[in-house]
């Protein structure tokens, strides 16, 4: 029997009473580990299609996006474990489709004699003529997203041929060139590609502009993986104190702005103190005897000039002292 992390027990809430607490603890598998030999699982596969009228898709025997599960898959979770999971029956035959085929039953096609610009073409051509989405699926030997797909697909920017995916914005001719694994940075291959930032744009790179974003992507996301990102950066320079401008230093470049520590704060404090002799006050911040954080940067970590003295000083503030 496997062996499964107790549940947390109760525990008094702020009233005094005892509550369970929802923590995540596994349970035990409501299977009999073992049973599902291979020709178990071609039966199981032939009863779901004498049963439903067509073979079961893999996410119909899994449990993944159980909010969003169509009839089929919630009725295998009904149903579980009187159904092997799409897991199981991977593993006892390498894929979905072999064990479809094993079986005797029909199973989607993963290589096509066509490209994939023609049979989005053929899709559009059959869709013109009046034929349903599900003929179509038949007749291409594919899924009914896909041809939902073939039939949205974009033009690329690149080639202008079709773009079927509705997540990628070239098509795959365009991209199959570039690089799919990670780069694997190192310090040399950092300073190189801050070098190269620096003379194509002018200036070194900001942390911001190296830190991928999904909702305002720029150079840096358009060029990947040309660049590293400012996460593997800090992680190669993470022996310095300030790991980003540590590496734009290494790389001869110039940094844009100083990341304030606690440490740099207090250099700054105690500079300040060594050469006017007292604790500075908010107009000080605004003239260049002033070489710390800004007032803004003060505020946002420690609410005020006056707490971060506090907190930071070389000495006590005397408007303080009793």
């Amino acid at each position: 029997m496997a062996v499964t992390r107790p549940a947390p027990g109760p525990r008094p809430d702020r009233a005094g009473k005892a509550t369970v607490a929802s923590r995540y603890a596994p349970v035990a598998h409501p299977g009999i580990p073992g049973r599902w030999s291979d020709e178990a699982i071609l039966r199981a596969l032939r009863a779901w299609t004498a049963e439903m009228g067509a073979p079961p898709r893999r996410q119909d025997w899994s449990g993944e996006n159980r909010r969003d599960a169509p009839p089929a898959q919630r009725k295998w979770m009904r149903e579980h474990p009187y159904w092997p999971s799409s897991s199981c029956v991977a593993g006892h035959f390498g894929s979905w489709s072999k064990a479809l085929e094993a079986a005797g039953l029909p199973a989607r096609k993963l290589n096509f004699e066509d490209t994939a610009a023609e049979r989005i073409q053929a899709a559009g051509r059959m869709r013109a003529e009046g034929h349903s989405i599900r003929r179509i699926a038949e007749q291409l030997g594919v899924a009914i997203s896909t041809v939902h797909n073939y039939l949205r697909a974009g033009s690329c920017p690149q080639c202008g041929g079709p773009v079927a995916s509705p997540r990628a914005e070239r098509c795959l001719g365009c991209t199959a060139p570039e690089p799919t694994l990670r780069r694997a940075w190192t310090r040399e291959g950092v300073r190189e590609a801050i070098r190269d930032w620096t003379a194509e744009h002018g200036r070194a790179p900001s942390y911001h502009e190296w830190t991928p974003s999904r909702s305002a992507p720029g150079t840096w996301e358009a060029e990947s993986p040309r660049w590293p990102s400012a996460a593997v950066v800090c992680d190669i320079y993470a022996d310095f104190r300030n790991p980003w401008n540590a590496a734009l230093l290494d790389a001869g470049a110039s940094i844009r702005f100083q990341r304030w520590t606690d440490e740099a704060t207090r250099a700054a404090l105690a500079e300040f103190w060594t050469r006017a002799g007292r604790p500075p006050v908010p107009a000080d911040l605004h003239t260049t005897s002033w070489r710390g954080p800004t007032a803004r940067t003060l505020r946002r970590r420690y609410g005020s000039l006056t707490l971060a003295w506090t907190k930071l000083g070389p000495v006590p503030d005397p408007s303080e002292q009793v």
